[in-house]
């Protein structure tokens, strides 16, 4: 039987009775306080009774003093607690009871003057017993509203109330650099609040506020944003990495300063794009820097963001498109320069341009077929960039830009109804997109080209008002015959070859000729039809042979058949004896004849 080995890891930390009773007497201790001071204080003579409060507040932390060196920390730590609570409840008694016309003063001054009076106490008694831990946290809490007491109260919306934020945040940082380990947890918790709270309320006050009191907070934000990315350095225990400190600072300073620009009126979010834009290409020639780029980008992407926001609310889509375009600058840079994110990079190089004419052909800055012919280009380029970059990871990325960029000048022109202008276009994108695929190798970009070069061809016919089922067919089997060329050279049978473009070529034809019989058609389909077959016969090609066979047999008969009940009878009925009495007589050499056929003809490939 296998016997439970006991646990290693540490054991679970329980309430002891010795701290059980020294909570409850503590508690009991300062209510007795809070009921002298309601009830009794009336009983006895106002110094007296100041004197006891003191006296039993000091004769706590005097004895909490003596326990800790003596080495009694749960009797020090609750003792302090309790002559800290005593501490609050005196001096609120003292106001209350209008001592030394205490009562004079605002609630604000007094707040202040108690918070300042419990700051220096809890100080003094930290330096006096090292090991206590209670003083250094009232220390810690009792400085939390003093940087928004001292300012005056209608400043706390304002810039003022940012900075107070932001220099308590600072503070319980280098508080926390000091403070005995159980508290740098309440210290870095308090420091993180502070610093959400005042880089919320900048931003709020850079947004909402006139040009002043924007620009302070701004500068407000700047410069604690400066101070955090020095303490990096200062504190790097406490504090992430530089670059990640320094990556939030420059997005806060970026959304600010944006939103400080709109005090400018409707310059200011060109000029925080063109700020953007300018610190993002700076930060590609300042890439080896890892702090100093982080900063950059960061910064410029907020800015860069924060400013298309803004033009887009407000419907301004030509400066928003020229915004995009300048965006291609930063981003063709850092795909030359920077191989880890080059594809990303790549693909905004070519979809930023694409937007920016989407923006101008929206503002009507552009025409429908400008827009489209510009996008066409824009695909061959993409495709043209997937060529050359084949077998690296830029060519997929690049090579959807440039289908993406096609399909969006196809709408983009067909949207106006140009449709001889959008079968250019496709037809360019097209033809970019065979090319790649050659170079390449990619089979289903070679298929999508072929099925984009016919669809062209068929808006260019249709557009013109042409309806001759040729020019539709046609297209579309030249596009299979060159989507079957592989195969071909692979020497695969002639029906999953030729197959289908010989039936799309010629089938059509043969039926039309016979609905709607003109004198060229017929020509053109016999000659076609007995083209197939000769060329069919000649290669041993089965497919070719049987589709111009099946083509002339049916449009002969097709022809002769209404000529049929023309001919007098007895020519049928002779006809039909001869025919019979020829077969009879050559019966067995044309049987053979008729096996040797059939099987030539399943011979063929």
């Amino acid at each position: 039987m296998r016997v439970p080995t006991p646990s290693t890891g540490p054991p679970r930390r329980r309430l002891s009775p010795q701290q059980v009773l020294l909570g409850l007497g503590g508690l009991l201790v300062v209510a007795a306080a809070i009921a002298f001071v309601a009830v009794a204080w009336t009983r006895f003579g106002v110094l007296f009774q100041a004197g006891v409060m003191l006296t039993v507040t000091a004769a706590l932390c005097g004895v909490s003093a003596w326990t800790a060196r003596e080495g009694l920390r749960a009797t020090e730590e609750t003792l302090a607690a309790a002559g800290a609570a005593l501490l609050l409840v005196d001096l609120a008694a003292a106001r209350s009871l209008e001592l030394f016309h205490l009562a004079e003063l605002s609630l604000r001054s007094w707040t202040t003057c108690s918070a300042a009076v419990v700051l220096l106490v809890a100080l003094a008694l930290a330096r006096a017993t090292r090991t206590t831990v209670a003083w250094p946290l009232v220390a810690l809490l009792a400085a939390q509203p003093l940087p928004f007491l001292l300012i005056p109260d209608g400043a706390v919306p304002g810039p003022a109330g940012v900075a107070a934020a932001l220099a308590v945040a600072g503070a319980d940082l280098l508080a926390a650099a000091r403070l005995r380990r159980p508290l740098v947890p309440v210290a870095l918790v308090s420091s993180g609040f502070f610093a959400a709270f005042g880089a919320l309320g900048g931003l709020a006050v850079a947004a909402t506020s006139g040009g002043v009191e924007s620009w302070t907070s701004t500068g407000v934000l700047a410069l604690a944003g400066a101070v955090a990315l020095g303490a990096t350095r200062a504190a790097p225990a406490l504090l992430p990495r530089p670059a990640a400190v320094g990556a939030v600072a420059a997005a806060i300073g970026g959304l600010s300063g944006t939103a400080s620009l709109q005090t400018l009126g409707g310059t200011g979010p060109v000029i925080a794009a063109v700020a953007g834009l300018s610190l993002l290409t700076a930060a590609v020639s300042l890439v080896r820097h890892r702090v100093t780029t982080a900063v950059l980008v960061s910064a410029g992407a907020t800015a860069v963001t924060a400013a298309s926001l803004l033009l887009a609310d407000e419907g301004r889509l030509r400066p928003l498109a020229l915004l995009a375009l300048g965006a291609t600058v930063p981003a063709v840079l850092t795909a030359v320069r920077l191989t880890a994110i080059r594809p990303a990079a790549t693909g905004a190089a070519l979809l930023t341009p694409g937007a920016a004419v989407l923006l101008a052909r929206a503002d009507g800055w552009l025409t429908a077929p400008v827009a489209g012919l510009l996008l066409a280009l824009l695909a061959a380029l993409a495709f043209a960039l997937a060529a050359a970059r084949a077998g690296l990871p830029e060519e997929r990325v690049a090579a959807v830009c440039g289908a993406l960029a096609g399909l969006a000048a196809g709408a983009t022109t067909g949207a106006a109804g140009a449709w001889g202008q959008v079968a250019v276009q496709l037809a360019v994108a097209g033809v970019a997109a065979a090319s790649y695929a050659v170079t390449a190798e990619r089979p289903l970009v070679g298929a999508v080209a072929i099925a984009d070069l016919v669809l062209a061809s068929w808006i260019a016919v249709g557009g013109a008002g042409i309806t001759t089922p040729e020019a539709y067919t046609l297209p579309a089997a030249v596009g299979l015959l060159v989507l079957a060329a592989p195969a071909l050279r692979a020497g695969r049978p002639s029906w999953a070859v030729e197959g289908a473009a010989v039936g799309v070529a010629l089938t059509p034809s043969a039926l039309v000729v016979v609905a709607e019989p003109t004198a060229l058609r017929l020509v053109l389909v016999v000659a076609g039809a007995v083209g197939l077959i000769v060329a069919g016969t000649l290669t041993h090609r089965q497919a070719p042979f049987v589709v111009g066979a099946g083509a002339l047999v049916f449009v002969v008969v097709a022809r002769l058949a209404p000529y049929a009940p023309l001919m007098p009878r007895w020519v049928t009925l002779a006809t039909a004896g001869l025919v019979l009495l020829v077969l009879g007589a050559t019966y067995e050499r044309r049987r053979r004849q008729a096996r040797e056929a059939v099987a030539w003809v399943t011979q063929m490939h």
